[in-house]
């Protein structure tokens, strides 16, 4: 006799791919700079000024049709200052 194996839920498989995550690395400040970087260069991101004077990249619409606003670490800041000067930290 066999068994029919009963497809998880989409919860389930959320979860999974949740806990799939854990302990996976995660993208650097770095890897961030230089994603953001390109992607501003390629017009997918956008850099605009806030009221406080600092500035963010506005990203593409999400799924509720807003458009999610990034604004740089410190970090990010200073790799971005090294990669627009034509340091990659061999990346390329």
């Amino acid at each position: 006799m066999t068994t029919k194996k009963k497809k998880p839920s989409k919860l389930q498989m959320a979860a999974n791919r949740k806990l799939a995550q854990i302990g996976t690395p995660k993208m650097s400040a770095f890897d961030v700079a230089h994603a953001m970087f390109h992607a501003e260069e390629r017009g997918e991101v956008e850099r605009v000024t806030l009221d406080d004077g600092s500035w963010g990249w506005l990203m593409p619409q999400d799924g509720t049709g807003q458009r999610p606003l990034m604004k740089p670490t410190p970090e990010m800041l200073a790799h971005l200052q090294r990669i627009s000067s034509g340091d990659h930290g061999g990346a390329h």
